[in-house]
């Protein structure tokens, strides 16, 4: 066809310019892609697509978009090209944005190389060269399309694997983190966390596998400027907190997703500490009879005799149970005064304030643990075993054995 001829069909025009283009400037069109792309998009500067990666990518796709603009069938070493690049652009951390950006960069090329054809073959002056040119966007879509499945689809894949990979990191950590150096390393390599600082330790009873609790519970806590990591182990969820600085009652009040289980917290120095944590918390949802997030400060003797319930029981029947031999009435109302007393200060006036009891009352009820048990409540050792044998009758066992 010479210039200015009109064609017989601007389309079939197109597909045999873009026949032209594959077979005779294929390559000073991938030089110009690659020089664009490092004009006008610095994230492929700042990646790992090497020189020699990036020539070969962008000369197998532009070949792809120019096969399929000829409408020929597409060679089968040219089938994959582009979810080929979408899946390694992926692995290699390019980011979706920019590597959209230099498709955008082929397609105006592309469509540069036609229009200069068109207008070397006086092709330009017809109306339908922009109707036909549709095969143009056509091809490039095409392309697009296959690189931004292939990228997603690679970018699920290494969110799995690495995720597989932080859970495993993490077990190894609970299981085995005080013995095993390499662990408490792996483990604060692939969760980003410091082996040396200060963390709260979650253990979570019965808490059901939920996804999108631990998604929110995580995101709420990063809200707070909170680095942490949660995930199930056998059938308990387990996480860490770095609290840098933050006080435990903090963190907690972040948990309120977590409120309708019983769920221990302990605070331990490092990571290596994390299973000595996970036992602690763990010995603090042994004492919890109602659902909750409970710190193991707030009540050490509670926790104490969880740990050893054959122990703290004969404690119990040593301490409390000439007690149990008072009349009813009387017995509730000394338990009522003791409980008060052990839990406060050892006050008379804040026990009748807390009882709502005259103050005679109360040194008189106290005077009765006195003489029935034969220990001293100003005797400190004697007021430690009443305290914790009070602690194991508000306890899961000894409550249902100490009513």
């Amino acid at each position: 066809m010479s210039p200015g001829d009109p064609p017989a069909s601007s389309q079939r025009w197109i597909r045999d310019v873009a026949r032209r283009l594959l077979d005779e400037h294929l390559e000073d069109l991938t030089d110009l892609a690659i020089a664009r792309v490092k004009a006008d998009e610095p994230e492929y500067a700042q990646s790992r697509v090497s020189q020699s990666d990036l020539r070969r990518s962008m000369t197998r796709t532009l070949a792809l978009a120019l096969t399929r603009v000829a409408g020929d069938d597409i060679p089968h070493e040219l089938q994959t090209a582009a979810s080929e690049v979408g899946r390694l652009r992926a692995e290699q951390g390019l980011p979706l944005p920019a590597l959209l950006h230099s498709y955008r960069i082929d397609l105006r090329i592309l469509w540069e190389a036609i229009i200069r054809e068109g207008r070397a073959t006086g092709l330009t002056p017809y109306d339908d060269l922009l109707e036909s040119s549709i095969v143009v966007w056509d091809a490039v879509e095409a392309n697009t399309a296959q690189v931004v499945d292939a990228y997603r689809r690679a970018h699920e894949e290494m969110s799995k694997s690495l995720d597989v990979l932080k859970g495993r990191a993490f077990e190894k950590l609970v299981l085995d983190g005080e013995s095993d150096v390499a662990a408490v390393r792996d483990a604060a390599r692939r969760l980003d966390l410091s082996p040396d600082a200060r963390y709260l330790v979650l253990v979570g009873d019965d808490v059901p596998v939920d996804h999108s609790m631990v998604v929110s519970t995580s995101a709420r806590l990063s809200g707070r400027g909170l680095r942490c990591y949660l995930d199930w182990i056998g059938d308990a969820l387990i996480g860490v907190v770095l609290l840098a600085g933050r006080r435990p009652e903090d963190v907690v009040s972040a948990l309120v997703s977590l409120e309708q289980w019983r769920c221990g917290v302990a605070v331990v120095d490092g990571l290596a500490a994390v299973p000595r944590g996970v036992r602690l918390a763990r010995a603090v949802i042994l004492t919890l009879t109602q659902p909750g997030v409970h710190v193991l400060e707030s009540d050490w003797p509670s926790v104490i005799v969880s740990s050893n319930e054959e122990l703290a029981g004969a404690l119990a029947d040593q301490v409390l149970g000439p007690l149990m031999a008072l009349p009813e009435n009387d017995r509730a109302a000394v338990f009522e005064t003791l409980e008060a007393f052990v839990k406060g200060s050892g006050s008379v006036a804040e026990v009748a304030a807390q009882t709502f009891r005259h103050r005679n009352t109360v040194r008189n009820r106290l005077q009765t643990v006195e003489r029935v048990t034969g220990l001293s409540l100003s005797r400190p050792r004697d007021v430690a075993a009443i305290t914790l044998a009070m602690a194991w009758r508000r306890g899961p066992v000894g409550g249902k054995d100490w009513a």
